[in-house]
């Protein structure tokens, strides 16, 4: 899990300075990524099948630039293969969802990927 991990972190920084994973978001500026490794489950066939939710935040009432962070989270993510330790994995996108937030000026967008995940021994 630490290299699938820092295989997504590296990602995600170099389309966007503000990335965290799980909830610890409260002290970042807007925008900014939360990514939460939802489940790992194995194939059976020697890989495991990752769920990757990352969710994109922003408070400006325009959610333009929040689209266009989330398009490029999704070019840098989606059917690429990367490598990190004894770890390769491969994301595909699954869904797109607007989520309305309680704070009405909080503007979200959560892309979902399935990863297939090889771990080396």
């Amino acid at each position: 899990m630490i290299d699938l991990r820092k295989i997504i972190q590296g990602q995600l920084k170099s389309v966007h300075p503000r990335v965290t994973y799980q909830g610890s978001h409260e002290k970042l500026a807007f925008p900014y990524l939360v990514y939460d490794i939802v489940n790992i489950n194995d194939d059976g066939e020697g890989f495991q099948q990752v769920t990757l939710d990352v969710d994109g935040w922003d408070n400006s009432a325009d959610t333009t630039a929040l689209e266009a962070l989330m398009k490029n989270v999704n070019q840098t993510l989606n059917k690429k293969t990367f490598v990190s330790g004894n770890s390769t994995v491969t994301f595909y996108l699954e869904n797109k969802l607007p989520l309305t937030d309680d704070e009405t000026t909080i503007k979200r967008r959560k892309y979902t990927y399935q990863g297939r995940l090889f771990e080396r021994s």
